[in-house]
């Protein structure tokens, strides 16, 4: 990959842009803006038609189907606002300062009119927190949520949605990308991504990697953690909603860039060998592909020695790594929106686009063991990394009639891992070797997601609202040529090293894997809203269908059989620089053999119909205001997976059909006008995946395992029960603290099946039941409160202790346990940080801490030690000063303390992955 000249092309295109955004500053108009949202006191809800008017002037602004209005061209000073809507009392907000160039943002609620008529006045207070508006949905919400906004983005050094998601209450991340919500593995997490479900990136279970998705497009995300019955019901432990960057009213431009540094890689050596063109991208341009003319079936019929020797010769020879400069990491992004007058009615667009790149270096551990506890396998030595990260959307909305809107949402991201891995150690099974091994693993990931959403509000039909919306999720992951080779020698011996090669394919030596997956979800939904007096009725239904296809082909390199003449074995001690020359493809030389297995390839679709109705009702006991919504979702399920048995010759098809009928209620005592008192039961569900189904084993090349799936699993079926107290004191400020407790029925987890070694193979079994239960804790407040001198500090924390207990029947091939804890589950979750805001001089300094507790891994079933992941402490600063009304730097010093990571089976290392600290700068431009 060419390096230098797309970091000159990179910095060409900054300077060109900075120039373009220099001169074209003072071609803004002079006068300043109104906007904001108006809401409803009770609920939260924006009132549709609010009327705003300047007070003795005619200019004013009617909210839309969110509340939100815009008055544009208002020239600078001091004005009052009047705002009425039918039912409701007349609000006058008074001081409300415009300034040149400048938008005023102002959020108001309005109280359902009482007999008592007097206007209500108020001094204006701009809204300019992002974080304040998300802590006010969360206080109106009808379920128990929590959840982060791109202010909280904007104050640590976070990338991706997977970085920030790991500061939530109760969350944890596992390997970077998956998300665990409160103790439960990533399969009781549901992703939606505006609403609308995202299609999974894995090949063998259903499952989001959080880490495709960039923070800097983000405009907020919300975790619930309570069911209601409007929203998908797989999910136990809470449904994750990614929200996009939204619509502005006015015109907003955004730009930044920014390097990174290392501690452990930057100017080091680094491992790499010769890619494509389009790697900077993480797009293999087909230079790791299988070549042109390579059979599609190598087992198809019966080649010729020859002909297949002529089938080997056409592959690359890219078996060495090389070695070069690791340089810093890159990063930039740019956005674009307006809001703009088309045919006379309100039509606003946001576009934008991120890239980043980085290098990554470090040691690594990986040590196996026998059922008695000896030493199967140790292996140490590094693993560079190149990853990219880019992204894009273009959403756009148009709003006509003051009641009807059109949205269009279209996201797309994509991910790459460029790896190449180097180990030193030995096999000590059988006679025991001593051995080098190199991998050399291209993975590509990328989602798009794409959304039409229509709103529409009926005042004829007594205030009606519907909305709908049609989503389209499309995820693919590429695997090609994962090329890994091995030598050694025996153990204690100076003897040369030879390559480990044999009669059948295997991918550790000499072998080619190329895999390739592919999911489309396909979903429309419809919601209608309906108030009755002061209550509310909601129904609606989805239909959601998703296909997905995976194929894997694996050829190796072999020694020849007697009758294609014996391999010469000087040929093993070649390097791995000529060792695969094309010459050495030959009788008396080596030959290649595709792996015959047809489990490896499959076809699998699933079908969800869903329909739901819930009631939401205000109601008074004892003088003490409670809102009950309560309801019911169905949910019908139908699973398909298609694939081929083992020798490739008999087809295989498993089909899973279940209907649930779900329960929800959620109760809310509001104690004061900021806080609540929230109680909440329902029922949810967790189906097996496509593949967990297939009463078949097949390869899992990423692990080096067997998996095999088991056709009798069963759906778990989950009671929720959750109760938290939240109080709201001022702007941004929060205390909150709860318990929640769930009850799994036949819960599915991933395990370790008997055998000579804790290696041998994996399946999918029903534990006999789970429980889960938990107390979490948050509090945000300013230090004001302690002295003058602390007036800019602030701090937040959240503090979540989850205790789980499994009960597992012993077998012929498992070992009865009671009060294991689940797979992945933490015993706690904590986050702490320190945050220091001077509005004045437009400085934010923020110290973050987060730590999860030892979690298992990998469930053994027939020893008592199962595999743990260790705590570390994770420390990160930033840094963040505006240099003028339009500039910002933003310096960050990310994992400070750089501990390692380790993973233990009982008391002996199992694997180690060091990690590195890394100190980033960058600038950011802005205009709105």
């Amino acid at each position: 990959m060419n390096f230098l000249t797309f970091t000159w092309k990179l910095s060409l295109f900054r300077k060109i842009l900075f120039l373009f955004l220099i001169f074209s500053i003072p071609a803004f108009a002079q006068n300043g803006r109104i906007a904001g949202q108006i809401t409803d006191y009770e609920t939260g809800e924006g009132i549709v038609g609010c009327n705003i008017l300047i007070e003795g002037t005619n200019l004013g602004a009617a909210a839309d189907l969110d509340g939100k209005f815009a008055i544009p061209s208002v020239a600078p000073g001091k004005y009052n606002l009047i705002i009425s809507s039918i039912g409701y009392s007349k609000s006058k907000i008074t001081e409300v300062e415009v300034v040149s160039g400048q938008t005023t943002t102002i959020k108001h609620s309005l109280k359902i009119q009482s007999f008592e008529t007097e206007e209500v006045i108020v001094a204006a207070k701009a809204v300019n927190s992002f974080e304040a508006a998300l802590l006010n949905q969360r206080k109106n919400s009808n379920s128990i949520s929590d959840g982060f906004s791109a202010e909280q983005i904007k104050k640590s050094p976070d990338a991706t949605s997977s970085d920030a998601l790991k500061r939530v209450t109760g969350i944890s991340v596992m390997e970077g990308k998956y998300i665990f919500v409160r103790g439960t593995s990533e399969r009781y997490s549901g992703a939606l991504l505006n609403n609308t479900s995202l299609a999974s990136t894995e090949n063998e279970k259903r499952s989001f990697a959080f880490d495709l998705l960039p923070a800097n497009l983000i405009e907020n995300t919300v975790i619930d953690k309570s069911f209601s019955p409007d929203k998908p019901a797989n999910y136990a432990g809470g449904i994750v909603n990614v929200n996009t960057v939204d619509f502005p009213s006015k015109l907003t431009l955004r730009v930044s860039v920014g390097s990174s540094y290392g501690s452990n890689t930057s100017f080091e050596n680094f491992n790499t060998y010769n890619g494509g063109s389009k790697d900077f991208l993480g797009i293999d341009d087909g230079t790791r592909g299988l070549p042109a003319k390579f059979p599609a079936n190598l087992n198809a019929k019966r080649f010729s020695a020859d002909e297949i020797n002529n089938f080997a010769r056409l592959f690359k020879n890219e078996w060495k790594p090389t070695s070069t400069k690791a340089p810093l990491n890159n990063n930039f992004m740019i956005s674009f929106g307006d809001g703009v007058t088309l045919l006379g009615e309100n039509f606003g667009f946001v576009s934008g686009l991120s890239y980043k790149s980085g290098f990554e270096l470090n040691d690594i551990e990986r040590n196996e063991f026998e059922g008695s506890g000896e030493k199967r396998f140790a292996f140490k030595g590094t693993q560079s990394k190149f990853s990219t990260l880019w992204g894009g959307l273009f959403n756009f909305s148009y709003k006509f009639n003051g009641n009807h809107k059109i949205s269009l949402k279209n996201t797309y991201s994509h991910s790459s891992d460029d790896e190449v891995s180097v180990l030193n150690g030995a096999q000590y099974s059988d006679a025991g070797t001593e051995q080098n091994q190199t991998a050399m693993r291209f993975i590509s990931r990328e989602v798009y997601s794409g959304q039409v959403f229509g709103e529409h509000y009926f005042q004829s039909l007594g205030g009606l609202k519907v909305d709908w919306n049609f989503s389209n999720s499309l995820s693919k992951k590429d695997e090609p040529d994962y090329r890994r080779i091995t030598y050694a020698r025996d153990l204690g011996t100076d003897d040369p090293f030879s390559a480990v090669l044999g009669f059948q394919p295997n991918l550790k030596n000499g072998g080619r894997f190329y895999s390739d997956m592919n999911e489309d979800t396909k979903g429309f939904a419809t919601n209608f809203l309906l108030p009755i007096g002061s209550s509310k009725i909601k129904f609606g239904s989805l239909l959601e269908t998703t296909n997905r296809e995976f194929n894997s082909r694996l050829i190796s390199v072999i020694i020849n059989a007697p009758g294609n003449g014996y391999t010469d074995f000087n040929l093993l001690r070649l390097p791995q620089d000529e060792i695969f020359n094309s010459e050495n493809f030959r009788k008396n030389g080596f030959s290649i053999a595709e792996y015959a297995n047809g489990t490896n390839n499959y076809n699998a679709d699933q079908d969800i119909y869903a329909a739901y109705m819930q009631a939401e009702i205000p109601f008074e006991v004892f003088g003490g205001d409670f809102r009950m919504i309560g309801g019911v979702r169905y949910e019908n399920s139908v699973q398909n997976i298609k694939s081929r048995d083992l020798s490739d010759q008999k087809d295989i098809k498993i089909k899973l059909e279940k209907g649930d009928l779900l329960p929800a209620m959620n109760l809310i005592f509001k104690l004061s006008e900021s806080s609540n008192l929230r109680l909440s039961f329902s029922q949810t569900v967790n189906r097996p995946e496509l593949r967990e189904l297939a009463p078949f084993a097949y390869f899992d090349f990423a692990t080096q395992t067997s998996v095999r799936g088991n056709e009798n699993l069963k759906r778990a079926k989950i009671n929720n029960l959750d109760f938290r107290g939240e109080i709201f004191p001022n702007l941004g400020e929060v205390l909150s603290a709860g318990f929640f407790y769930k009850e799994i029925t036949d819960a599915i987890e991933k395990v370790v099946v008997t055998g000579s070694s804790l290696g041998s193979e994996r399946t999918f079994l029903n534990s006999d039941n789970a429980k889960v239960y938990g107390v979490e804790i948050e509090g945000r407040f300013s230090l004001k409160y302690l002295t003058n001198l602390l007036n800019d500090f602030s701090v937040g924390a959240n503090a979540s202790w989850i205790k789980s207990e499994v009960t597992v029947k012993g077998s012929e091939t498992t070992v009865a346990r009671e009060g294991r804890p689940l797979q992945g589950q933490s015993p706690y979750v904590f986050n702490f940080g320190l945050y220091y805001q001077n509005i004045s001089s437009g400085t934010d300094i923020s110290l973050l801490y987060n730590k999860i507790g030892e979690r298992i891994i990998e469930v053994a079933t027939a020893y008592d030690e199962d595999i743990i992941e260790k705590p570390r402490d994770a420390l990160d600063l930033t840094l963040s000063q505006d240099i003028s009304d339009f500039l910002n730097i933003k310096l960050s010093y990310k994992d400070i303390l750089s501990q390692d990571q380790i993973f233990k089976q009982g008391s002996k290392l199992a694997r180690l992955n060091s990690r590195e600290s890394s100190l980033s700068a960058g600038i950011s431009y802005k205009l709105n």
